[in-house]
């Protein structure tokens, strides 16, 4: 059996003649003002690009925060800003046509050029490296550092390490009770509560125009916070390993009983109630979700609790009156028959990683220098905070955020840190909206806590197996699984049809990944 691998995937890319478009590049000189100590490191600035993602709201030309960095680090550095939409697309092509910067992001652990980039030598070893970085070390959790370790024995990645957490589903707490309902707990409140939703005009302007939920458009298949994921928890199929209770895994959606026949006849109902986004099919990605949610044309959504009061921060510029409150995972009526089950966790806790390519030689000492000082007590501050007397003034310990630079930089700051401590709770809790701060301090708990009381974190934690990511760029998942998906729930496809789909994704390589999960989870747990 081949071994699994924990952060590359085995694959040849066809490079392509392309031109590079799309992004945005931004440094700049220090502002005049108060001088303040440059970094440890030359005495010359070291100068370097860095391939980023963000979003539109962040521009780096005439940035405070960009030219801070660059004075207190002793650095030179141009960002240059991918869209969030299609960075890995852009960054292929870049790669392909040799004209690529010092740092680029990697989309670990399935970047699909990795292996590629290893083996061509496009990048620096930095295990040496990061033998003198001290912050990197400290603020990485470990599983982070072992999934970037490549199987020669090197790692070629600088993790972003995140918290580790579970992800609940946020509802309009005012809505629910101006419906007389109690908080959902099982599937069918969850029925109930969102017919209620989509029929009897919870937010009062007399139209038939809010429904309980949406989705994006490639459903299960995108990698990110799901709705139907988390309804499909009720029966142990979502994108989750299961120890089945005899120590075997299994993939909860590809489960081989085809339970998750049963969250697609949830959504079904919900579709027939007329309760589900009727446009669902035509939102693309998590921005699309937030924005109904924001607007008020859904009444939940699937979301971090560090983000609740980046929420209603928007909802209630809109709806002044607005409450959001969090919902544990629901329960199925037939629950008791998964109860030997276990969750298996592989979270390694990245978001994202970072490389150093060939035009960095030379320099790679300095660059990891500069990334080390981000985690440092002084750079950690600006990365999360902001320049003082831009985004934030300082009285004493306390600090007051100025708006609406403060406002503006929150939006774009969580994709341009290019590093994080993890559990720092000041990162999470922005206190943008004071008088949900306890409330949301209590679900970020439960949500940090929520993994090691209910995961298995032996055995599989961190990995992905080549053969697994090999199987996610395949059209039976990219496009069929989304296809089948929605013609299920939409009445299109009777409910056997999974079933018959499931037979080809299992032809299509999943027996494999399975095998290969259950003899590495057998030897290792």
């Amino acid at each position: 059996m081949k071994r699994i691998r924990k952060t590359s995937m085995a694959i040849t890319l066809s490079l392509l003649a392309a031109t590079f478009t799309g992004c945005s590049q931004g440094s700049g000189p220090a502002p005049a003002g108060k001088e303040a100590p440059a970094a440890a490191g030359s005495k010359e600035p070291v100068k370097f690009t860095v391939l980023l993602r963000a979003g539109s709201e962040f521009d780096p030309q005439n940035n405070p925060w960009v030219q801070e960095i660059n004075k207190r680090a002793n650095a030179d550095i141009t960002w240059m800003v991918v869209p969030i939409a299609n960075v890995w697309e852009k960054r292929n092509v870049l790669m392909a046509s040799g004209d690529y910067p010092e740092v680029i992001i990697m989309n670990t652990p399935n970047d699909n050029l990795y292996a590629q980039m290893v083996k061509n030598k496009v990048l620096l070893p930095v295990d040496n490296l990061l033998k003198d970085a001290p912050n990197i070390m400290k603020y990485s959790n470990k599983a982070s550092l072992d999934a970037v370790r490549d199987p020669d024995g090197h790692m070629y990645q600088v993790p972003r390490s995140t918290i580790v957490r579970e992800d609940f589903m946020g509802i309009r707490k005012d809505w629910r009770e101006k419906l007389g309902l109690p908080v959902p707990k099982t599937t069918d409140d969850w029925r109930a509560f969102y017919k209620a939703v989509a029929t009897q005009d919870p937010d009062g302007n007399g139209k038939a125009d809010t429904y309980g939920v949406t989705e994006s458009s490639e459903l299960m298949a995108l990698s990110g916070t799901i709705n139907l994921e988390y309804f499909a928890r009720a029966w142990h199929a979502d994108k989750q390993w299961y120890d089945n209770g005899s120590g075997e895994v299994f993939f909860g959606v590809f489960a081989k009983d085809g339970r998750f026949k049963q969250a697609l006849e949830f959504y079904r109902q919900l579709a027939q109630d007329k309760s589900l986004d009727p446009d669902l099919i035509t939102n693309k990605g998590i921005a699309a979700k937030e924005d109904k949610f924001n607007k008020g044309v859904t009444g939940s959504m699937r979301m971090f609790a560090g983000k609740i009061d980046s929420y209603l921060n928007v909802m209630r510029k809109i709806h002044p009156t607005a409450q959001v409150e969090l919902v544990d995972f629901p329960t199925a009526p037939n629950a008791a028959s998964y109860s030997k089950e276990k969750l298996v966790s592989t979270n390694s806790g990245l978001y994202n990683t970072w490389a150093l390519t060939t035009k960095a030689k030379g320099k790679e000492k300095e660059i990891i220098r500069v990334f080390d000082w981000m985690l440092s007590d002084e750079g950690w501050n600006i990365l999360k905070n902001g320049v003082e007397g831009v985004h934030y003034k300082k009285e004493g310990d306390k600090l007051t955020y100025l708006e609406p630079e403060y406002g503006n930089f929150s939006k774009w700051i969580g994709h341009a840190m290019m590093f994080r401590r993890p559990n720092d709770e000041d990162l999470w809790l922005k206190k943008l909206v004071p008088d949900v701060y306890s409330y949301q301090k209590e679900w970020l708990d439960k949500s940090i806590k929520y993994v090691p009381e209910n995961y298995q974190e032996k055995g599989l934690l961190g990995l992905v197996s080549d053969k697994e990511a090999d199987f996610y760029k395949k059209d039976v998942y990219t496009k069929k699984f989304i296809e089948v998906t929605a013609q299920i729930i939409y009445g299109d496809l009777p409910l056997t049809a999974w079933d018959d789909f499931l037979k080809e994704v299992y032809a299509a390589g999943w027996e494999e990944v399975t095998r290969e999960y259950n003899a590495y989870y057998a030897s290792h747990k």
